[in-house]
């Protein structure tokens, strides 16, 4: 089984927002999920016929990646989440 990484053209979020219309939709590269078998230094999309054999894989990648950005899983309670206390203007 080919190695696999994190997509570089989303970095591992499957989508796109286009930054002149604003509209967004999956990753050209991975097809919308956010990883990619690198084989012999090339990215290449992952088949839909090879998802069961590489979910535990690829959840895993995921859940690092998610911890990267600082998600835990805990649950918070809306008043303790840092983006309730900011201020909007």
């Amino acid at each position: 089984m080919p190695d696999i990484v994190r997509c570089h053209s989303c970095d591992g979020y499957g989508w796109y927002e286009d930054p002149f219309t604003g509209e967004a939709g999956d990753c050209d590269w991975c097809d919308g999920v956010g990883y990619v078998y690198w084989i012999d230094g090339i990215d290449k999309k992952i088949p839909k016929a090879d998802y069961g054999a590489v979910a535990d894989k690829l959840e895993k990648l995921e859940q690092a990646r998610m911890r990267e950005l600082g998600y835990t899983g805990d649950a918070k309670h809306p008043k303790d989440q840092a983006i309730r206390k900011q201020d909007v203007d």
